[in-house]
């Protein structure tokens, strides 16, 4: 079985292009798709409703929900373990292709939680990163907050927060030796290039 992941910006494309994996693989083998926003404990104990393919970007959070947040992640990446290692050999499940996996979580958490340094790797960072189930290809669709701006979607968040994002996926996509896939390119030519990874 296959874990692919896509990571990036918010309007960076990973959803057009995950519809676009999920379309090509589910004629051949078992798809399962997974939002880690929808699939998230606390978004679960919120009671948040979320669309699983375009779900609101936060920018600022307090202090509760910055630890809710780091609590509820070293939760799911438990909980994502037991899916994958049990129920997807269950379910005859071949490829699972996930939006905002556990690398895009850690993004968000490390951007919402400014007081305290991105560089170092706190506890619930170190569990997270340790648990995680590697993926089989783990992309980042890097791509420049002015490109994003250009496109249709309109983020609502601002060029500010795309740009300090930016600086913290650029980062860790080094890090986590995520495959750079340049986002700036047509749907196209990402498509083409991605199909060529899989």
């Amino acid at each position: 079985m296959k874990l692919i992941t896509i990571s990036g910006l918010d309007g960076s494309g990973k959803t057009t292009q995950l519809d676009l994996i999920e379309e090509k693989l589910k004629n051949k083998f078992q798809v399962k798709r997974f939002h880690m926003v929808t699939f998230s404990i606390a978004n679960k104990i919120l009671k948040k409703k979320t669309s699983s393919s375009r779900s609101k970007a936060q920018n600022k959070a307090g202090f509760f929900g910055i630890f809710l947040r780091k609590i509820a992640i070293i939760i799911d990446v438990f909980r994502f373990r037991f899916y994958y290692l049990v129920k997807t050999h269950e379910n005859k499940i071949n490829y699972i292709i996930v939006d905002r996996y556990f690398y895009d979580q850690i993004v968000n958490i490390k951007y919402l939680d400014s007081k305290n340094s991105w560089k170092k790797k706190p506890f619930w960072q170190a569990i997270v990163e340790n648990q995680l189930i590697e993926p089989s290809l783990k992309i980042y669709l890097k791509i420049t907050p002015e490109k994003i701006l250009e496109r249709d979607r309109k983020i609502e968040q601002g060029k500010d927060y795309l740009i300090n994002k930016n600086n913290l996926y650029d980062y860790f996509s080094t890090k986590w030796k995520l495959t750079k896939i340049d986002g700036n390119n047509s749907k196209p030519k990402i498509q083409q290039k991605i199909n060529q990874l899989i």
